[in-house]
């Protein structure tokens, strides 16, 4: 996959979880991608220089979407010292799954099926590629 192909998938990706949105009283992916948005910047920051990495806003939606998708298929996936050092978009994630499961198992659902092409991506040094990529 190109760059192009990459954004358009993780921007479909977010799309499927529009209606995730305006449960309860904030916006929880909101403050799931700001959260995630400082821990791309704190990274970035401490990158060599000249490396090239891709966007904030970018990482920071491919690993909302990450964080849903691990939440409905690893719903009971704590002990306490993962808690003590897991990441606030993760925590939110679960706590979005447990009060709306069938809402949020429906857009995972609904990703999984318009935008396939999702569960090839992973992230590494700093950038999101397919796991073919990768590997080579």
């Amino acid at each position: 996959m190109n760059k192009t192909q990459i954004k358009n998938a993780i921007n479909n990706a977010m799309c499927e979880f529009s209606a995730l949105r305006h449960l309860g009283n904030f916006d929880v992916l909101r403050e799931m991608e700001d959260y995630q948005r400082k821990q791309q910047r704190k990274m970035k920051n401490a990158a060599p220089y000249g490396t090239k990495l891709d966007s904030l806003s970018l990482v920071a939606r491919y690993f909302v979407a990450k964080n849903l998708i691990d939440a409905v298929e690893n719903p009971q996936h704590f002990r306490a010292r993962d808690i003590l050092h897991c990441q606030k978009s993760y925590l939110l994630a679960h706590a979005l799954l447990d009060a709306y499961p069938e809402k949020v198992a429906g857009a995972v659902e609904s990703l999984r099926r318009y935008v396939p092409e999702f569960e090839s991506l992973t992230y590494t040094c700093g950038e999101i590629v397919t796991r073919e990529e990768e590997a080579a």
